[in-house]
């Protein structure tokens, strides 16, 4: 068994109650549970939440509520133990549960086919335990990051300040970035805890999917919902532009 979960807590400070608010005419958190709906190889859909409308949405479109714990609720808590909760709360209830996929509920960028080439990637190989999907770094390669010293104000190259690189980012080595889309492992890895770090539910065996720059972004500002609007409203043209690196195709549905 496959199966979809999706972790929407209530509470949000950057915009009150993101994961219900509306988005093009749907909660949020549909868009994730949608796309989990779509995939073929999802044999079913949960929802890991402490908050009532979001539980509400979820039940509607036919997702299973876990609901989290006191001590898994809040801004502070740490998202690896509410995965790990989520997964040990489906096994202990589903018939031969396998593979995982999980999902954030608060992006409109990801379809069902991309879930599904993430599971089958991890069918056909035993040896890996994990896909995530990324993209690959631009202007925002690690090599150009800053900080802004809390002392006096001003930017520095972050942490190593000495360091001397080029201002040509293609002589830089490639670098990578969760993409806020797919994590899909197998469900041992929550009791390894062997990931790459501060992935550790991932297990040791990683592989990528490369997406197109940009793609994946969650939600966290009133601009990061105008920008998911405007995706929303042109999906099938941004699919038709999408490059996926790793999967069987390299256009969305």
């Amino acid at each position: 068994m496959h199966a979809s979960i999706i972790t929407a807590r209530a509470g949000s400070k950057s915009i009150l109650n993101k994961n219900a608010m509306a988005l093009a005419g749907k909660p949020l958190v549909a868009y994730p549970i949608q796309a989990s709906l779509d995939a073929e190889l999802i044999h079913q859909v949960f929802i890991s939440t402490d908050g009532d409308e979001i539980a509400e949405c979820g039940e509607a479109m036919g997702c299973t509520t876990i609901w989290r714990p006191e001590e898994l609720g809040g801004d502070s808590v740490n998202h690896g133990d509410v995965i790990k909760h989520a997964v040990e709360w489906v096994d202990e209830r589903a018939d031969n549960l396998e593979n995982i996929v999980l999902l954030l509920g608060n992006t409109t960028m990801i379809d069902g086919q991309l879930i599904d080439d993430c599971l089958k990637r991890l069918d056909a190989d035993s040896e890996i335990d994990s896909v995530m999907t990324v993209w690959e770094a631009a202007d925002d390669h690690p090599l150009r990051a800053l900080e802004i010293d809390p002392i006096d104000g001003l930017v520095y190259p972050y942490g190593n300040r000495d360091r001397d690189v080029s201002t040509e980012r293609q002589s830089y080595k490639k670098a990578y970035y969760y993409d806020q889309g797919i994590w899909a492992f197998r469900k041992r890895c929550v009791q390894e805890r062997t990931g790459p770090n501060p992935w550790w539910w991932m297990g040791q065996r990683c592989q990528p999917i490369i997406r197109t720059w940009m793609t994946g972004r969650d939600i966290h500002t009133q601009f990061d919902v105008l920008f998911h609007e405007h995706y929303v409203a042109n999906r099938d043209r941004f699919c038709e532009l999408e490059e996926r690196t790793g999967t069987s195709a390299t256009v969305a549905e």
